[in-house]
């Protein structure tokens, strides 16, 4: 009797306060309401009743955008664009057990322009989570994993499917479908993922064992992943802070590459294979200054980063670029390796930064711009965004981007471009 109608009060004031079910019932009602039941009325605890019914969480967000813009090329005329895209996503959240919790969530698109096939469906993540004693946690399924610590790159992401987009650094990326296995202990965190994404053997199961730690105010992780016929690697990551800057830096160690390699042969190329170490490494930090009165609220962030997969010589790329451009063969002697080069990320140092002012003087308007160059051939993007004020859920944006670069250079090889464009944007979350 007495625990029906602890539940009778619990599950009133949830409906009253419309918080969610996890919080701190101490905090909510004091001392006063602990009751101290018979032993064997004590089947379950109050808050684990609570969270045993049957629950199951929807949700979701949607998005409208429309981008109109104008391009205009070196030796072409200027070309208009319209595009309207429409999509979102959905997601369920079931925690029907204190210790077992399913989610799943899938990605809608439907593309305007496409008339063949406008919808487009991906599954996202869909994965359990379960635990072993409270002591070790599992999850199962295709989930999303950060590893990385970088922002504009993460070399050390070395299990995601999915990569970062620089114009998007913030942006989901698709994850594997795993195993994990998570031990904390104090403030170290140690996991095994076993990976089974194109797995048709069982020998062909990849794992990557992870462990973080923290000494001070710095954060610092070791890991490595392992498959047969594949490429090992072993990665290291560390962040930190000083005042209000943040730092952030990433070590990726691999044996062997996945890309074809460009090698003279005459007066032509081959397209090889290259064995031995190649070392990754990225750097980078973050900043915020808001003054007093809220006129200047700055934000920015810088990230350099080596690519040791890249050209000491940028030359020999450059003429296949120009080559593929012309719509000739690339003077290479076995043209039908081509799939395996990569013409992006080909130079050995990369620089990206972005510099944002919210607010701007206290108003509704806040302004970004964003860099990213190639420095082992001078070329790169800038790409400046001015966001309007917002109308309930509509916000506009105006901008303008460009390029730089000579003639078969990674950013500048279809020539200097500028484009400007208007875009508006309707959405949120449900």
């Amino acid at each position: 009797m007495r625990r029906t109608i602890l539940l009778g009060v619990l599950l009133a004031v949830l409906v009253w306060s419309g918080t969610s079910w996890a919080m701190d019932f101490d905090d909510l009602f004091g001392g006063d309401l602990l009751i101290e039941l018979d032993p064997e009325e004590t089947v379950v605890a109050p808050e684990e009743a609570l969270l045993v019914q049957d629950r199951v969480e929807v949700g979701g967000r949607y998005n409208f955008s429309l981008n109109a813009s104008r391009t205009i090329a070196e030796g072409a005329d200027p070309s208009n664009d319209f595009r309207a895209s429409l999509g979102g996503q959905l997601y369920l959240d079931a925690r029907p057990d204190p210790n077992f919790r399913a989610f799943g969530k899938v990605g809608i698109n439907y593309n305007v322009n496409n008339k063949e096939k406008p919808l487009t469906a991906e599954l996202q993540e869909l994965f359990a989570d379960f635990n072993y004693g409270n002591k070790v946690f599992f999850r199962a399924g295709k989930q999303n994993v950060k590893w990385g610590v970088g922002y504009f790159f993460s070399p050390a992401d070395i299990i995601n499917i999915g990569r970062i987009d620089p114009l998007n650094p913030e942006a989901e990326r698709e994850g594997p479908v795993a195993l994990k296995m998570h031990y904390p202990r104090g403030t170290n965190n140690f996991y095994l993922y076993t990976l089974f994404d194109g797995v048709t053997d069982v020998q062909q199961i990849a794992f990557a064992p992870k462990v973080e730690f923290v000494a001070g105010k710095t954060e610092y992780s070791l890991g490595g992943f392992y498959q047969k016929d594949d490429h090992p690697r072993v990665m290291a990551t560390v962040s930190s802070s000083f005042g209000d800057i943040g730092f952030f830096g990433e070590a990726v160690a691999a044996w062997g590459s996945d890309r074809g390699f460009l090698e003279p042969k005459g007066p032509a190329y081959e397209i090889a294979e290259k064995k031995g170490l190649f070392l990754q490494v990225t750097a980078g930090g973050m900043y915020r200054w808001k003054d007093s009165e809220g006129l200047l609220d700055l934000s920015g962030t810088l990230q350099y980063y080596f690519n040791g997969e890249g050209y000491k010589d940028q030359e020999g790329i450059k003429a296949v670029r120009l080559a593929l451009l012309n719509q000739g063969f690339p003077p290479v002697v076995n043209p039908l390796k081509l799939d395996s080069l990569a013409l992006l990320g080909s130079g050995r140092h990369y620089l990206a930064g972005a510099l944002s002012w919210n607010k701007m003087f206290g108003s509704k308007f806040s302004a970004s711009v964003f860099l990213q160059a190639n420095l082992s051939d001078g070329s790169g993007m800038i790409h400046s965004t001015l966001r309007l004020p917002s109308v309930s859920k509509i916000s506009p944006s105006i901008g303008v981007s460009t390029n730089f670069g000579s003639p078969g250079t990674e950013f500048g090889a279809l020539g200097r471009t500028v484009m400007v464009f208007a875009a508006i944007t309707i959405g949120d979350s449900f």
